[in-house]
């Protein structure tokens, strides 16, 4: 068996799903069933978040959604398969449209309402897939509700996987040889849909993989697998082959390909392997095993829009509990910590955070009688990542490279395959392009 997710962004005209099916004729020839996991059509889900956030017009851009939708289709399908697709996908617009009537009306929209609401993208798109595959001859079946089942933790739900690996078992007992089922999206065990986060779709693919034992998940995007580093900033980027399980973890974590952060998670102490490949041209990465003595580096990616706040007092030097103090109230202000940092002085406490909740944390740690002062400052993380940075003398010629940089902070990842250097915002671009060098010298 195998596992394809096919991604959003490949998902927007008739020459795309022409080479989705060609794409799927070519697997279906070594295997005997393949789950299909897909995501929205491109811009389906930004349009159903714009609706959720412009309540105004939220029946406009349902219709819009509904018109794209049954457009697409009349393109690409034909005779039964067109007309069932057209009946269901109806009959979901109809719910969403007395969705985005109340969201009106009411003028509010809760997480519950918001993932219900996002749901509606990948439950059309698995009945536009089906019609597609089975208008060229190809045994498919939609399975519009999502396989996984999650917490009540609306926007970025945790899987159960006891309770998903039940309800996902139910794929293997349909008969035909495809069958499609939503990525992005779960449900609680009272039926109320969640999401998993952006790009959720990759991780629905290896979750599956998992749960149901599958050895193979591709993942077929617009990019010819993970680049060595963004190559819409970088344009000698190029594809990275292989990547061991530690460097896709970090990688996808530090927003590479804008991969789910947990992609990757379904494969430790799994066989299940994983390749990232692309629709429109041919190359791939290879995503399976440990380092095994691999003295590559892999890739860079830059996260910006970050600012660090520095928390100083003399008042916390040699007081327990003055960091847990700090990052309590980035708890209770709903700001998630990228990196945190305090030198043996103990006079300081850094804090990495999204640009957008720096004011808030800022405040809440003024409240603290023990801060004395708190700064921000707009800085930017750019990550290395390689089995490599495991060896001295390869660390050593990265580190010679930041020497001319003033480095605000240093920090290493899982099992050292990674190191992140922050910097003030204007240095970032140049430390990124320069340590970009570097990895093409050692990548392999």
């Amino acid at each position: 068996m195998l596992i394809i997710k096919i991604g959003g962004s490949i998902q927007k005209d008739e020459k795309d799903f022409n080479l989705i099916i060609q794409k799927i004729e070519k697997y279906l020839e070594n295997t005997d069933k393949a789950i299909i996991v897909t995501s929205a059509l491109k811009g389906v889900t930004n349009q159903l978040l714009y609706a959720t956030e412009n309540r105004e017009k939220a029946v406009e851009i349902v219709s819009d959604v509904y018109d794209k939708h049954i457009k697409l289709l009349s393109k690409i399908a034909e005779g039964p398969s067109f007309e069932f697709a057209f009946r269901e996908i109806s009959k979901l617009a109809d719910e969403l449209f007395k969705i985005a009537w109340s969201i009106r009306v009411l003028d509010e929209v809760t997480p519950r309402v918001k993932d219900y609401i996002l749901s509606f993208g990948e439950r059309m798109s698995t009945l536009v897939l089906n019609a597609v595959l089975n208008s060229s001859r190809i045994n498919s079946e939609a399975y519009p509700e999502p396989p996984i089942i999650t917490d009540e933790n609306f926007g970025d739900a945790k899987v159960i996987e006891k309770l998903s690996l039940q309800e996902s078992s139910k794929i293997l007992e349909k008969k035909s040889k495809v069958i499609i089922v939503p990525g992005f999206i779960g449900k609680t065990q009272t039926n109320k849909y969640t999401t998993l986060g952006r790009g959720g779709s990759d991780y629905t693919a290896t979750i599956l993989g998992k749960l149901l034992d599958i050895k193979e998940v591709r993942l077929i995007t617009e990019v010819p697998g993970i680049m060595t580093a963004d190559p819409r900033n970088f344009p000698n980027a190029t594809t990275i082959k292989r990547l061991s399980l530690e460097e896709a973890i970090e990688l996808s974590q530090m927003g590479a390909k804008r991969l789910h952060p947990r992609t990757f998670e379904p494969l430790l102490n799994s066989n299940v392997n994983v390749i990232i490949e692309g629709l429109y041209d041919p190359g791939y990465t290879i995503v399976r095993g440990d380092c095994d003595n691999d003295k590559g580096i892999k890739g860079i990616a830059v996260l910006d829009n970050l600012k660090l706040v520095t928390a100083e007092s003399t008042d916390i030097v040699g007081k327990i509990g003055s960091a847990a103090r700090v990052m309590n109230e980035a708890k209770n202000s709903g700001v998630n910590i990228i990196s945190i940092s305090q030198p043996a002085s103990e006079t300081t406490i850094q804090l990495i955070v999204n640009s957008q909740d720096s004011e808030k944390l800022s405040e809440r740690l003024m409240t603290l009688p023990e801060i004395e002062s708190v700064t921000t400052e707009d800085v930017e993380a750019v990550n290395v990542v390689g089995c490599g940075l495991k060896y001295k003398e390869i660390f050593k010629e990265v580190m010679k490279e930041i020497s001319n940089y003033e480095i605000l902070s240093i920090s290493r990842g899982l099992n050292n395959v990674s190191a992140t250097f922050i910097v003030k915002k204007e240095e970032g671009d140049k430390l990124a392009k320069d340590l970009h060098e570097v990895v093409l010298k050692w990548t392999n």
